[in-house]
């Protein structure tokens, strides 16, 4: 017998992924401390922007 419907397999979509690392300064206690995320490519430099840009 054959099998109908072809392959059931899921496909793997891999993206590139980069940890983006940047030093943030505390409004209340004025200390410097690491943001840490990953992100894909596209989404770089929307993540570097000043926050008083945004």
């Amino acid at each position: 017998m054959s099998k109908k419907g072809g392959d059931n397999k899921k496909k793997k979509i891999s993206k590139k992924m980069t940890l983006a690392i940047r030093i943030v300064k505390s409004k209340k206690s004025g200390c410097y401390t690491f943001e840490n995320k990953m992100i894909s490519d596209d989404r770089i430099k929307i993540f570097f922007k000043k926050s008083n840009e945004l």
